[in-house]
């Protein structure tokens, strides 16, 4: 049985491990696949011990044939987390794994810059070097990145089967913000948002994961929440807010619309299913009336449970089989 190994922040928290457990968790049809951790939260001392261990365990997985896996998938951002995936694409070529570059970032074209910087040239050398299949998140990051490092295929993150609309009655003028405490995520717009819809929604409550602690009564500060405490939020809420600066593809957004929970995205979040309303990025105003609009008259679950199907892990992994199966043809 053919084997793929997934290196990257597989024990960190965010977006791409959630990935990367559910593809480790669901690999196609009579594949088998493990995770590596590149990764850890903490110093950058941390962080050079983790990466340092991985290319060691990674080293020996290679040299040992009961352990060598056919495909090296490597999820990766940019700047740093790219240059350490570099040196795995090449020792993993080097020992005869076909190679699979999985880009997550939602800066990456801001990091590569142009055709011509040194980012782009010497990315698209050690594609070209080790033959690696590089993977996208959807078709506006493939017009991005294409013409700065070559041709990309275009894989959507997978949702867990158990993100379904448990048919409960939602609760009324229940505002969600479910992300790590990081500027980028737009925590305090969304507060200062919020406390500006309260004078039109005097009961309204919100709900933030990344933040440990609230100024306002009506905001609960979660802190980071269990994949239960997610599903039972996203099943009972009334709104999904994703006021960020940039993403690569939410999977919050993608878990929301599967449990059929209306969503409010920034203009700065791209290629979203149609049925996302969009907002633009830290225009108050704006948010305020949408917030206040879809609240009122939330989306058609129905038709937002019907555009998540193409993010279904089925579907997914079978898109996954066919990429594995084409480098092993090769």
């Amino acid at each position: 049985m053919p084997k793929v190994l997934h290196i990257g922040p597989c024990d960190s928290p965010g977006g791409m491990a959630n990935v990367m457990r559910i593809l480790a968790e669901h690999p196609p049809e009579g594949w088998e696949a493990e995770l590596l951790a590149s990764h850890v939260v903490g110093s950058p001392w941390a962080k050079w011990r983790a990466y340092r261990k991985a290319r060691s365990t990674l080293i020996r997985m290679l040299h040992d044939p009961t352990q060598r896996p056919d495909v090296v998938h490597l999820h990766t951002a940019a700047d740093w987390s790219w240059w350490r995936k570099r040196r795995f694409a090449l020792l993993g070529h080097a020992a005869g794994c076909k190679i699979v570059v999985h880009i997550h970032s939602g800066k990456f074209d801001q990091w590569l810059g142009n055709a011509n910087s040194s980012q782009s040239r010497a990315m698209k050398s050690a594609l070209r070097k080790t033959g690696a299949k590089l993977v996208v998140l959807n078709e506006w990051w493939q017009e991005q990145l294409e013409p700065l490092i070559g041709g990309a295929e275009v894989v959507h993150n997978p949702v867990r089967s158990r993100y379904v609309d448990s048919k409960r009655v939602r609760n009324k003028n229940h505002i969600l913000l479910l992300g790590r405490n990081d500027p980028v995520k737009g925590h305090k717009f969304a507060m200062t948002v919020c406390a500006a819809v309260r004078e039109e929604v005097p009961d309204l409550k919100v709900t933030m994961s990344g933040v440990t602690s609230s100024l306002y009564h009506w905001l609960e500060a979660k802190g980071w929440v269990s994949d239960e405490e997610k599903l039972e939020l996203l099943q009972t809420a009334s709104l999904l807010l994703v006021p960020s600066a940039f993403e690569g593809e939410p999977m919050v957004v993608l878990e929301a619309i599967s449990c059929g929970l209306s969503v409010l995205c920034s203009d700065r979040v791209h290629s979203l299913p149609p049925s996302i309303e969009v907002a633009p990025f830290e225009n108050e105003g704006a948010w305020v009336a949408k917030i206040i609009q879809i609240l009122r008259e939330p989306t058609d679950s129905d038709v937002l449970k019907s555009q998540s199907k193409s993010y279904e892990i089925q579907v997914i992994s079978t898109q996954w089989n066919n990429i594995y199966q084409s480098l092993l043809a090769e």
